[in-house]
């Protein structure tokens, strides 16, 4: 087993493709990702942990900058969180600007699941437990 295999022969960065995608496969590229959470050390937690899920990770730090940056670039995930960006009008601007990410938002129990509709954006509660994050990337035990 090479160093980044999990015992049933997936690689990390095949445990992230979005719901209903094929990963890319070890060998043919490079997935990316874009970080705008708020507070640094969850910004650095999920970097890390994205990081060694084969991902390259850009970090954004201003809602708007971010979103005109999503116009141009394409991610495959998106992990948002923090204040301004965890609401349901900030979701639904992510997914206008990245249509085909995996978006994970990372918000207060005070929002509802309901709350961002039929967007495919999935939410993490806070306080980010980065062993939450990992399982919600892993594949599901056969």
């Amino acid at each position: 087993m090479d160093r980044g295999s999990h015992r049933d022969g997936s690689h990390p960065e095949d445990w992230l493709a979005p719901p209903g995608r094929e990963p890319l496969g070890r060998g043919m590229g490079t997935r990316s990702a874009l970080v705008l959470i708020t507070d640094p050390r969850a910004a650095v937690a999920a970097t890390l942990v994205l990081q060694e899920m084969g991902h390259t990770v850009d970090l954004g730090s201003e809602p708007a900058y971010a979103l005109r940056w999503l116009r141009r670039a394409r991610y495959d995930v998106v992990l948002a969180g923090g204040a301004g960006v965890a609401t349901p009008r900030f979701a639904a601007r992510l997914r206008e600007a990245a249509p085909d990410a995996r978006i994970l938002l990372m918000a207060e129990r005070t929002l509802a699941d309901d709350d961002l509709g039929d967007a495919g954006i999935e939410v993490l509660r806070l306080p980010m437990d980065v062993n939450a994050l990992v399982a919600r990337f892993m594949p599901a035990a056969a």
